[in-house]
């Protein structure tokens, strides 16, 4: 595989993981957010605003890696609203992600193991800057109520959720960093499938991004 083939392939990678459906929140720019990890030898690709997007020019391409290690979650707690989420709250939407990743690879077909060797890519995600609501759900659900008996037909949620995530792309064995992607999104206020709880609005997300690298990764192996 030639150079131009492999900067290429890994940023399909991270343009496909950004790319969010229209059924799932969506993106909003980042602000303020430092990386968790050392950029050294990575570029910026400004062409994937609002999200942040680090490849390291003639990194393996995607079609490489059979085998996927998936870390387990991390938080940033940085934000003071953090605070205001419970420990089961937190625990839930990191293995939520995790598992979402997991679960998307292996059932395409793609080994998850532990174990850093040859073709394998480590994945790490941080996780910040939630806005979930205790009370969110309860307030659409009011909102919903008072519409329907004022016999309004849309759907509007007066609360969603938000969530930050930092994808970090290694290759396993010498824990090099080929890729990073940064994104912030947003759920709909307006027919919003799940008004009712703004924790869906983050689980979309999550669920974006697993399909988005496992698109991604059936792209590359198929080419």
């Amino acid at each position: 595989m030639n150079d131009v083939h492999k900067v290429s392939t890994i940023g399909l990678m991270l343009m496909v993981l950004v790319l969010i459906s229209a059924c799932a929140p969506k993106n909003i720019p980042v602000q303020g957010y430092e990386p968790t990890v050392d950029l050294s030898g990575l570029e910026l690709d400004k062409s994937q605003s609002p999200s942040i997007i680090y490849a390291r020019p003639g990194a393996p391409g995607l079609d490489e890696y059979n085998r996927f290690i998936i870390d387990p979650v991390q938080v940033i707690y940085k934000d003071p609203k953090m605070k205001e989420l419970s420990p089961e709250q937190v625990g839930r939407m990191t293995q939520y992600l995790r598992d979402a990743m997991i679960n998307e690879l292996r059932d395409a077909g793609y080994e998850i193991g532990t174990r850093s060797q040859a073709g394998t890519m480590r994945i790490s995600f941080t996780i910040s800057g939630f806005k979930a609501p205790s009370g969110g759900g309860a307030a659409n659900i009011g909102t919903i109520g008072a519409g329907t008996a004022a016999g309004l037909p849309v759907i509007f949620a007066v609360s969603v959720g938000e969530v930050t995530v930092e994808g970090v792309f290694r290759e396993s064995l010498t824990h090099r960093i080929d890729g990073v992607a940064v994104t912030r999104t947003r759920g709909s206020r307006v027919l919003n499938p799940t008004p009712w709880s703004t924790w869906a609005d983050v689980e979309k997300t999550f669920d974006a991004w697993a399909k988005g690298f496992r698109e991604a990764v059936d792209k590359a192996h198929a080419e």
